[in-house]
């Protein structure tokens, strides 16, 4: 799970209204040539078959929310283990193969991709293979010497006016060091050489979130006005009483702590032994509330949930998206996901509930959306749109 709560966005990122993506655009980024979704909703669900690139617009969102920045292009590559070992001889130090960003794997100077809402060319995100200049050696000691896999070739970022040069292409880029913060680089455009902030972005995978994640989620909602659309997560999917839950030391002390929640009964009972149903819908609950004005990212989101329980779920995440003014973007594979969000999101028009089928032939992609009433004329008539 990728936290970036600590990076606030800037008002005119996107529009003076709202952060979000009101639609999206991806050109030449990992597996997807070219890709325009012409409406996001508050709440959008990405349909379609296994392969088609589903998990991909999530990393391509990710990446654009966090403005490029390395971390989240070492994340991206991480996931899909496009990492290679530096020395045979040793696990420590990994680098990223930065070239599997792009399209087609083998990039050139010029190659590039873009991100970002298709109405505002100023607001996308543009990542391009770059020579490097005399100007930009002279600031970067690293491409004054030797490298083993190119010569004088950059990452430049680029943001609205603001660019920064990102030297990942020598044969030395070691993700143990990774952090960036001793690396050397180049930034223009903004005064002070800031960068643009990136936005608060979370993210679910399939699995399920470890405790430690659990415990730093939960201590950021804990005994504030949040807290209980956790506790309501968990009565959904255990139906059961519960008053509270808490972060103990485990077994092993401090750093083995556990998620407990304490029934109406009176028993304390570890999370995990309610079920995975119980962990998923507890974690997405408490991921939402950290995700507040920004996005939430759930890949395979039926996953863990009682297809029961399918309407009641989306009906939880389509209110706190709005509460906490939180752009959701799923995948799933699921009928009864697609189904249950149809039922929801009739229910709350207000929080503009897309589904969008992707789509490929051959090297082409395109996105269909449904709006809520052509999906629920859609599930009503069960005509596939996943």
């Amino acid at each position: 799970m990728e936290d970036h709560s600590d990076r606030i966005h800037t008002p005119d990122l996107v529009d003076s209204e709202s952060p979000h993506l009101r639609s999206l655009l991806i050109d030449g980024f990992r597996g997807i040539d070219h890709l325009e979704i012409n409406r996001l909703g508050g709440v959008t669900l990405l349909a379609g078959r296994n392969g088609v690139g589903k998990t991909t617009v999530l990393d391509a969102v990710r990446v654009y929310a966090d403005r490029g920045h390395v971390s989240s292009l070492v994340a991206t590559l991480d996931r899909n283990e496009e990492i290679t070992r530096l020395n045979e001889d040793s696990d420590d130090a990994e680098s990223p193969d930065f070239e599997a960003l792009f399209n087609g794997r083998s990039p050139g100077v010029g190659s590039d991709f873009s991100i970002g809402p298709r109405e505002h060319d100023r607001t996308r995100l543009c990542v391009e293979v770059s020579a490097v200049d005399e100007q930009v050696q002279e600031s970067l000691p690293l491409f004054r010497r030797r490298t083993s896999m190119s010569h004088g070739l950059a990452l430049k970022v680029m943001f609205g006016e603001f660019q920064e040069f990102l030297p990942v292409f020598d044969g030395d880029f070691d993700v143990r060091r990774l952090r960036f913060r001793d690396r050397s680089r180049v930034r223009r455009g903004l005064k002070g050489d800031e960068g643009p902030r990136a936005m608060n972005c979370h993210t679910l995978g399939p699995g399920l979130l470890d405790n430690q994640e659990l415990d730093e989620l939960w201590g950021e909602i804990a005994l504030t006005p949040s807290e209980p659309l956790a506790l309501e997560a968990l009565r959904l999917a255990t139906r059961l009483g519960i008053e509270g839950v808490a972060v103990v030391p485990g077994a092993g002390g401090y750093h083995r702590r556990r998620v407990v929640v304490k029934l109406d009964n009176g028993q304390r009972v570890p999370l995990r032994s309610l079920g995975d149903g119980a962990s998923r819908l507890f974690g997405v609950a408490v991921t939402l509330v950290n995700a507040a004005d920004g996005f939430l990212l759930i890949d395979e989101a039926e996953n863990g949930i009682h297809h029961d329980l399918q309407a009641e779920f989306w009906r939880l995440v389509l209110t706190a998206s709005q509460e906490h003014n939180v752009q959701v973007v799923a995948t799933t594979h699921s009928w009864d996901c697609i189904v249950g969000f149809s039922a929801a999101a009739s229910e709350n028009k207000s929080a503009e509930g897309v589904v969008v089928r992707l789509e490929r032939n051959g090297d082409s992609m395109r996105a269909v959306d449904y709006s809520e009433e052509e999906l629920e004329i859609a599930t009503a008539q069960s005509i596939e749109v996943r």
